[in-house]
């Protein structure tokens, strides 16, 4: 049986079909307008390419299905949500709890559809606000009050007046959501910024997760599990599935498959460079495991939870090319999938980083997507002339390599300040470079930061969907508790742990899944302040709340003699292990082909015949010395002179001076 992973991005949706023996990956254009049209591409493609008469045989053939996206992230990045009204304490309607003025108000939830109630308001002041809210167009309603939480009391009576007054039985319904159901932790501005996020991008995510499953099963007959990409790393289904617990799910895969491929290669720590249409991320991976972060902000709002050290720049191969105060710029415009660069001949007439790549002559516009696209350079050059050479005085060449030089230091920038954050020095870290145009610049900039290697993987092109296909049914589970550990402690935690177990159990078995086949791993968060917090973790399978405060007494026991230091929350990661493919060395080989030569741009004013390799022709050990191009069917790889190229036995390019 076969498994199938998709991943949609901003400008391609990847996926990658696998029997555990042979993998089959996939690129097809994502559909922005109904991300369900390039989500059913891919199996079309899959079917096609793998000789079945149609998807609906190709599907019995199928055991499950993950899906992950930048549905949600592109939502909240692009301003798109839904309309979202907000109750707060009274005199929060601004700060939303934290200091100056919330960036969500008038972003995510508009100015006049924040409200403030008082400390016990009656049901005359809650429908007033409601019918308020209405008026302005609002038709999700979330209710985030100060302290409610872990007592959730004051927020479920609003709930239950909305809900009486506007049931879910009539047309005008209106969703309400809780702060405290959001983010269960005592973070007053965390809870009411995850209550918005969710409900500004539920929508959106919702309408595509369930026509996928409605057109899989009513359409091709196909009851199998449809399981989504969280950011933890782990997919669950739909019906356990939160907005927000899908932000960045895409590009978060990507670092899980860097951090397998480190452990698989002896690296202790690598940074991960995932370049895409429309944005370049950076992560980290320290100790062979994503680096994860509590606090900061999750797409530029402020939250306290655990979520994956993420870092991007607005820079892709769609990314526009403008003149600005003389200098050439890239982004944040992006052409996207449709119309396209220049060069994809659909319409686009603007200069994109794209269109400079072909010019300069390392990608080859006749197998592009494995040749299921021409690129036309001539139509790149004139974007090219008209839209930067010619405002800056300049020739084409010249201005093409300035594109792609602003590139190079825009991700050299990406990459450089996130190892500095962690903490880790670029001259002792390998970089993993990944995405559809991640190992197009790998090179260069490793050279920049003087890295010692590079590696771009064969699976790099679909990256994010490897991590999906090594990824198992993961649900975490986080509660604030902010007490000191002393005697007391059990006694306060012994129902928050009881909980917390009861709720993971009941979850697995309501997707289908037995508990007593599940890990169960603990974690508690301890410090001295929400910046000075260290994590420790035990493995407890047990349902007593004894026997799991037991062994976090035991965890924890270096930081109980600091009278300061008090446990400020408590976590829960269930894992059930759904069947995942992973990566073995390379056995087979190829025919071996000589290599043509292709007229190439790496440094102004030289144009030279550079020899050009074929990806798929290339075997185990053999090396390629740079000037060169590898072209691949969705992989291009330059090398500059004094750099070259080695087939490692996983049968990846590794990248290194010398």
């Amino acid at each position: 049986m076969f498994t199938v992973d998709i991943d949609t991005g901003g400008t391609m949706t990847d996926a990658l079909v696998s029997d555990g023996a042979a993998r089959h990956a996939f690129k097809v254009d994502t559909t922005p307008h109904d991300y369900t049209v390039s989500f059913l591409a891919c199996l079309q493609e899959a079917a096609k390419a793998m000789q079945f008469p149609n998807v609906e045989a190709f599907l019995k053939k199928v055991s499950l299905i993950r899906w992950s996206s930048t549905i949600t992230t592109n939502v909240l990045a692009e301003r798109r949500g839904s309309k979202v009204g907000l109750f707060v304490s009274k005199g929060q309607e601004d700060a939303l709890y934290g200091k100056g003025r919330s960036p969500i108000v008038g972003e995510l939830v508009a100015d006049g559809a924040v409200l403030g109630l008082p400390s016990d308001p009656t049901p005359a002041d809650v429908l007033s606000g409601v019918k308020q809210l209405l008026e302005a167009g609002v038709r999700r309603i979330c209710v985030s009050l100060a302290g409610s939480f872990p007592n959730n009391g004051a927020e479920n009576a609003i709930k239950e007046v909305i809900e009486d007054q506007y049931p879910d039985h009539i047309i005008g319904a209106i969703p309400v959501l809780l702060g405290s159901e959001m983010a269960q932790l005592r973070h007053d501005q965390t809870r009411a910024h995850y209550s918005v996020m969710n409900a500004y991008t539920h929508t959106q995510l919702a309408t595509s997760l369930f026509k996928a499953e409605d057109l899989l099963r009513d359409e091709h007959g196909w009851n199998g599990a449809l399981l989504i990409g969280h950011t933890s790393g782990g997919v669950a289904r739909i019906g356990k599935t939160k907005a927000v617990d899908t932000i960045e799910s895409g590009p978060v895969f990507g670092t899980f498959s860097g951090a397998h491929m480190a452990g698989l290669y002896g690296f202790r720590n690598v940074v991960c460079f995932d370049v895409g249409g429309t944005t370049t991320k950076a992560s980290i991976v320290r100790d062979c495991a994503p680096v994860f972060q509590r606090g900061g902000e999750l797409m530029e709002i402020p939250v306290q939870t655990s979520f994956a050290m993420l870092r991007s720049a607005a820079v892709g191969g769609g990314s526009v090319a403008k003149v600005r105060k003389g200098s050439v710029t890239l982004g944040p415009e992006s052409m996207g999938a449709a119309p396209g660069p220049a060069c994809y001949g659909l319409g686009g007439d603007q200069a994109t980083l794209t269109d400079a790549l072909v010019f300069l002559g390392y990608l080859d516009p006749a197998n592009f997507l494995g040749g299921r696209r021409a690129l036309k350079v001539e139509l790149a050059r004139d974007a090219i002339e008209r839209n930067v050479a010619k405002v800056l005085g300049v020739s084409t060449d010249v201005a093409a390599l300035s594109i792609r030089d602003e590139a190079v230091a825009m991700m050299t920038k990406l990459v450089g300040n996130t190892l500095k954050e962690a903490g880790i020095d670029a001259k002792d870290t390998p970089l993993f470079a990944f995405g559809g145009n991640g190992p197009m610049f790998a090179a260069f900039i490793a050279d920049q930061l003087e890295m010692p290697s590079t590696i771009a993987f064969d699976l790099g092109p679909v990256f994010s969907a490897f991590g999906s296909a090594i990824s198992d049914v993961v649900h975490r589970y986080e509660q604030g508790v902010d007490l000191r550990w002393d005697e007391a402690a059990p006694e306060s935690l012994a129902p928050v742990v009881a909980s917390m177990r009861t709720q993971a159990e009941r979850d697995l078995r309501g997707e289908g899944f037995d508990p007593e086949k599940a890990t169960f791993v603990w974690e508690a968060d301890v410090g001295t302040s929400d910046n000075d917090v260290a994590a420790v973790s035990f493995d407890c399978s047990d349902k007593d709340p004894s026997l799991i405060l037991g062994a976090l007494a035991r965890a924890a026991k270096p930081f109980a003699a600091n009278a300061k230091s008090q446990l400020r929350a408590v976590k829960l990661s269930t894992r059930y292990i759904v069947g995942s493919h992973g990566v073995t060395k390379r056995t087979n080989r190829v025919a071996t082909e000589r290599p043509n030569t292709r007229e190439t741009r790496f440094v102004a004013g030289k144009r030279e015949e550079v020899r050009v390799y074929r990806w798929e022709a290339l075997n185990v050990g053999d090396i390629i010395k740079g000037p060169a191009v590898v072209n691949g069917a969705t992989m291009t790889c330059p090398l500059p002179a004094g750099w070259r190229l080695t087939v490692d036995d996983y049968g990846n390019a590794r990248m290194q001076r010398g």
